[in-house]
């Protein structure tokens, strides 16, 4: 059974080929090859002050690579306000870390493949996803980004978005200026585009081909009268958006509408929790979620991307799944098994010689 870290994941898992990795799983999701474990969160009371407490877990088994992966986190949470808008934010109680583990195992032979951090690859995974639908949403000659956001994810949007676009000019806006200041002083080591931090939103927007939102926010992020003809959007997480910006795009790609949105299981009398999933245009009847294709339809030929230049699109991260983790995971352990990266540990730790 292999080891990796996260150091190792990131050496060993560009955006590209992530976007690689997930691009064949998104064809057999259309036809129907895998199978999704939904997300399910546990919440519970935690003794610190504005916090709860939240075990999370998501699966997917994806029977061409012989892989089933699990994603377990162990997370306490608080929603603080940030700008005035209040944010989900797990706090790094662990002895000052997070507790996020992906564990791989064959579906040949049950045997658990891999462990590694959740971390690095969870942030490829959500910018490669993004990145598959710029790819089919934006404009070819699109020059201009603005990326709402400077935080951990924020990273792999760009990446992504630089990835398929030779974007002129990126904008960055987020409401901490030294937040926002740092990521763009990092992204310049790494990005030959011009990467600028502005002081509002609206001057992110002004004249930007692409919007991407990239936050923790749990309230919208992207304001409708910034959606011009051409433009296309995109979000991380259900709360930046709502039902009036998906109003005002001419087409809207889903990264999965096949997946239900996460199931929280909150122990009564749970302090401090915010029904992140429950309320919202997802499921409250605002937008008829059936009406939309998504990311596994358009690449399987199934729907169309963008169909003019005046087209407003949308892409939606609606929903993580482990499906992401197996098919990043495979493409990460085939490759580290390749390479002589990570650790190994006997397999008859991760197995027993009784019947369970």
């Amino acid at each position: 059974m292999l080891v990796l870290s996260n150091d190792e994941i990131a050496r060993l898992l560009s955006i590209e080929e992530c976007m690689a990795a997930l691009e064949p799983m998104y064809r057999d999701v259309a036809e129907e090859r895998v199978l999704f474990s939904p997300r399910v969160d546990n919440i519970a009371p935690n003794p610190h002050p504005h916090a709860y407490y939240a075990f999370k877990h998501m699966g997917g088994t994806w029977p061409a690579q012989g892989v089933q992966a699990l994603r377990i986190n162990s997370d306490v949470v608080t929603h603080p306000l940030v700008g005035g808008k209040p944010r989900r934010v797990k706090q790094p109680l662990a002895d000052g870390r997070w507790v996020g583990l992906v564990l791989l195992f064959s579906t040949e032979s049950g045997k658990l493949l891999a462990m590694f951090p959740d971390g690095v690859m969870q942030r490829l995974r959500v910018g490669a996803t993004s990145g598959l639908g710029l790819r089919h949403l934006a404009r070819a000659d699109a020059q201009r980004l603005a990326l709402i956001g400077s935080g951990w994810q924020a990273g792999t949007q760009l990446a992504a978005a630089l990835a398929v676009r030779a974007f002129r000019e990126v904008r960055v806006y987020s409401p901490r200026h030294e937040t926002r200041a740092a990521f763009v002083a990092e992204a310049q080591k790494v990005h030959e585009a011009k990467i600028v931090a502005v002081d509002s939103a609206e001057a992110c927007v002004e004249g930007a081909d692409v919007i991407a939102a990239a936050t923790s926010s749990m309230v919208r992020v992207i304001e409708p009268r910034w959606l011009g003809p051409g433009v296309h959007v995109s979000c991380i997480k259900t709360q930046e958006v709502d039902a009036e910006v998906l109003g005002r795009c001419d087409r809207v790609i889903f990264s999965n509408r096949r997946q239900t949105k996460h199931y929280d299981n909150v122990m009564k009398g749970t302090p401090n929790v915010k029904a992140e999933s429950a309320r919202g245009w997802w499921n409250d009847g605002a937008v008829r979620m059936d009406q939309f294709a998504d990311l596994a339809d358009v690449l399987a030929g199934r729907a169309p991307g963008r169909q003019s230049d005046r087209e407003i699109t949308g892409f939606m991260n609606n929903v993580g799944t482990g499906l992401q983790f197996a098919a990043a995971g495979a493409y990460v352990l085939k490759k580290a098994r390749a390479q002589g990266v990570g650790t190994e540990l006997p397999d008859d730790w991760f197995s027993e010689d009784v019947h369970p």
